[in-house]
């Protein structure tokens, strides 16, 4: 009978700790998403960076360094939440070259994915807009400039090993 009761103690204790939701750090809310920048959980309302104090800190520093690299228009990196699992994403920089780019104008590749993210019974739905400019959309199947860049590289040094391997 101990044994019984011993039991039903621990899977109540258990049942207790994976009840337990995760708090929003701004208010005492349930966390429904997770900042991809400071990496803190927040509510619907908080998912916003201009929302939260660390990102919305750092977004006012940086106010003056997020414009596009091309004409200088400002950018405004965002990130919001349509629901309580849904959540979009967009940095308003290059995947390419990581450069600030602007939406209208200088944006020549724009696409989206959706990352799954597992969170106990609950699964969160992050969708990124991944943008490239009129320089690496070219070259946006090797990851713009730099991925072009890391590819010559690494030919460059098999072409090397090789020829100093052959070379008598």
């Amino acid at each position: 009978m101990e044994d019984r009761a011993r039991d039903s103690a621990k899977l109540q204790a258990r049942r207790n700790i994976m009840s337990a939701a995760r708090r929003c750090h701004e208010c005492d809310e349930e966390a429904l998403g997770h900042c991809p920048d400071c990496h803190r959980g927040f509510c619907q309302d908080h998912f916003p960076k201009q929302q939260h104090s660390p990102c919305a800190e750092q977004q006012m520093r940086l106010a003056q360094t997020q414009v596009c690299y091309i004409c200088g228009t400002q950018v405004y990196p965002d990130q919001w939440s349509l629901s309580r699992t849904t959540h979009y994403i967009d940095e308003y920089r290059c995947a390419g070259c990581g450069r600030h780019v602007c939406d209208e104008l200088h944006t020549q590749r724009k696409t989206e994915r959706v990352n799954i993210i597992r969170e106990g019974l609950r699964g969160h739905r992050y969708q990124i807009t991944t943008r490239y400019c009129d320089l690496c959309s070219p070259f946006y199947r090797m990851g713009g400039i730099k991925g072009l860049a890391r590819w010559i590289v690494v030919a460059g040094t098999v072409a090397a090993g090789v020829l100093f391997y052959l070379h008598p």
